[in-house]
């Protein structure tokens, strides 16, 4: 059986081989957050130099969040780590 995924024409995967591929980063002991940012930082670093800083203007992330304590919401906290990078 096969699936149409746009104008590629890709074999169905069994649950076994999905489940299979997945495995590696749980067997290295990592988070898939982790090992997608891992990915992500060898992609750039083998982009060329246009590219790389087109992308380093992306990098960085921006959030809120409510620490909690003892069952109790303390004080948001917003994290803003591109301005960090300019």
């Amino acid at each position: 059986r096969r699936h149409v995924r746009g104008s590629f024409i890709l074999p169905a995967m069994s649950s076994t081989a999905a489940a299979n591929a997945s495995a590696y980063w749980r067997i290295a002991g990592m988070s898939y957050l982790r090992y997608s940012g891992l990915c992500a930082d060898m992609v750039r670093a083998a982009l060329k130099e246009a590219p790389k800083a087109k992308a380093a203007t992306r990098e960085g992330a921006y959030f809120k969040y409510t620490p909690w304590a003892d069952g109790v919401a303390g004080t948001p906290v917003i994290v803003d780590t591109k301005a960090a990078l300019k």
